[in-house]
């Protein structure tokens, strides 16, 4: 077995990695007498929504991420280079072949509240509840059970059996994760995979209590009353005012590797302004109960205003922002490209080639943003495999190369008069009208175009609410079988409702390698399901004198648990 230690004992993890690290971080660094200096402040940070869910099970997207990244903690967090380093274990040791992991629960790590004094509204025992490797084992089967119908689970695929109970052909204690005792959770995978421990960072992979989750009755995740964490921050009394503010307190029952710097974070969320920041290191509650008082704001002005400490940020405003002097963080995590539902009118293969294949790459490139590079396939750059870059290993462009019989056959499949609406959003009007006026003159006859914001484009494409649309699709982490994996039959989070035996057997037999997952990917080309078109970046601003925040790519948000301000 090989062991990795702790790092409070001074070892670090020998190999390297070479290539971006499995989760592709950014960092500014804090000095250990900045922490002290610049502690007990509030952290303002605006959401572009609230997330529907902190259920860390269910919930997708970086806003719920960042939350969750506070409100609880996974076997591992990352550390400045992408490495795992302690979280709830304070150390683990995996086999040579890296496909068993066994990790050891911290002997003081606690959830942030008595679990049987919530539930019974009897406060006289205010000892916390001690987290064990059970949490994490019910917490992992009920990711991954077909009743739960998580979207978020596919980065779990690699675990043993994992496949199987999703589909509900195994029953959840057939997982390849046992608790050894209270303190030692041992992790069986499907493959080799060095970077599980970073996974592990990662909301889905959080642990949950069995005995509040069934008190919670349905509820899990969608109000104060029903969140229980085990992270460096909790949600105060009254700290939470849907759609407007979500303010989290310093937790003082949090045993993780280091407690937070932050006394508060406070979150303001969509176009809601809270007003002045909150800087008692005691009293971080939500600031106003009435929402009447929100007003619409700019991004990049409240944050020069100093409104906002950190916020995420549009391409268009990343010029603006730069030039006033805010720090700018990005990564290339996404790929926009053209997806078909393939559950109704483009269930048809064929018909989804010609509409790929009337369309001209070279005039689509003319049109696409500044900063973008043209996507050679369904996978973003940043994606690893074994540590390694995936794109390096898969070498090859797949996407669909223009044809000139495709008009002829997609004419003959069309069904008569066709209600189809391409769904785009207001940055990728000009990319879906080339699209359209493509297919109108390709197919003699009239599509329609719809573009709405980012957000309802989001939630449409995710529950199939679409036939066709311009799509950003940023997978759930950086391992190429977990975002290839998505796309499988019965996934939660298979937005183009894909149901292929032959694309699911690519993936579910034999051994596990890049070549393997190139493969799978020249599938979904060929198959049309996802036209990748250009690589997108997403964008950070945030207040010169704010660091050691850490940022996640693949919609993992931002790790606030060492945010400092020096101002």
């Amino acid at each position: 077995m090989k062991k990795i230690d702790n790092p409070a004992g001074g070892k670090s993890v020998k190999r390297v990695w070479s290539f971006l690290c499995s989760i592709v971080l950014l960092a500014v660094s804090l000095c250990g007498c900045g922490i002290a200096k610049n502690a007990n402040k509030a952290i303002n940070v605006k959401l572009s929504a609230e997330p529907t869910t902190l259920d860390p099970q269910v919930a997708q997207g970086s806003d719920a991420a960042t939350v969750i990244s506070a409100l609880y903690e996974g076997l591992c967090r990352l550390d400045s280079s992408g490495k795992a380093v302690a979280g709830a274990a304070s150390s683990w040791e995996a086999n040579s072949g890296s496909t068993e992991f066994t990790f050891h629960i911290r002997s003081n790590a606690v959830w942030n509240g008595n679990v049987q004094a919530l539930i019974s509204g009897n406060d006289s025992d205010a000892s916390p509840t001690p987290l064990t490797a059970d949490d994490f084992v019910f917490a992992w089967r009920r990711a991954l059970e077909a009743s739960t119908a998580s979207p978020a689970c596919t980065p779990m695929m690699c675990i043993q059996n994992a496949l199987q109970v999703h589909a509900g052909t195994l029953s959840a204690d057939k997982l390849g994760v046992t608790a050894k005792d209270r303190q030692t959770l041992i992790v069986r995978l499907r493959y080799s995979c060095p970077d599980f421990p970073q996974l592990t960072a990662t909301s889905v992979f959080m642990p949950c209590n069995e005995k509040f989750f069934n008190y919670a009755a349905g509820r899990y995740g969608m109000d104060r009353e029903t969140i229980l964490g085990n992270g460096p921050f909790i949600i105060p009394n009254y700290g939470w005012t849907h759609d407007v503010s979500l303010t989290l307190n310093r937790s003082n029952m949090y045993a993780g590797q280091s407690a937070a710097v932050p006394a508060a974070i406070a979150f303001t969320i969509g176009d809601s302004s809270s007003g002045s920041s909150t800087t008692d290191s005691t009293s971080a509650a939500a600031s106003s109960n009435d929402s009447s008082a929100a007003v619409s704001v700019n991004t990049v002005q409240s944050l020069i205003n100093g409104k906002l400490d950190i916020a995420a940020l549009d391409a268009s405003d990343e010029p603006s922002a730069r030039k006033a002097g805010l720090t700018v963080t990005s990564f290339q995590d996404t790929t926009v490209g053209l997806c078909f539902n393939t559950s109704g009118v483009f269930h048809s293969a064929a018909l989804r080639r010609a509409f790929v294949q009337v369309l001209n790459r070279s005039s689509l490139m003319q049109i696409i943003p500044v900063d973008a590079q043209a996507a050679s396939g369904i996978l973003p750059p940043a994606m690893t495999f074994g540590g390694q870059s995936y794109r390096s290993q898969a070498k090859n462009e797949t996407y669909l190369k223009q044809s000139a019989s495709a008009a002829a056959v997609g004419s003959k499949l069309l069904p008569k008069n066709p209600q189809i609406t391409l769904l785009c959003t207001n940055e990728t009007k000009a990319l879906a009208s080339r699209m359209l006026a493509s297919w109108n003159q390709a197919f003699q006859t009239y599509f329609s175009l719809n573009a709405v914001d980012s957000s309802s484009l989001l939630s449409s494409v995710r529950s199939g609410s679409y036939t066709i649309a311009v799509y950003p699709y940023t997978p759930a982490s950086a391992d190429a079988y977990t975002a290839l994996a998505s796309f499988q039959s019965g996934q939660g989070g298979n937005f183009t409702q894909l149901k292929d035996p032959a694309y699911d057997q690519l993936l579910n037999s034999g051994t596990v390698s890049s070549s393997a997952l190139a493969e799978a990917e020249k599938y979904l080309n060929d198959k049309a399901v996802f036209y990748p078109i250009y690589y997108e970046k997403h964008f950070y601003a945030a207040q010169p004198s704010l660091s050691g925040v850490l940022y996640y790519p693949f919609g993992g948000g931002l790790d606030l648990h060492s945010a400092a301000k020096t101002n």
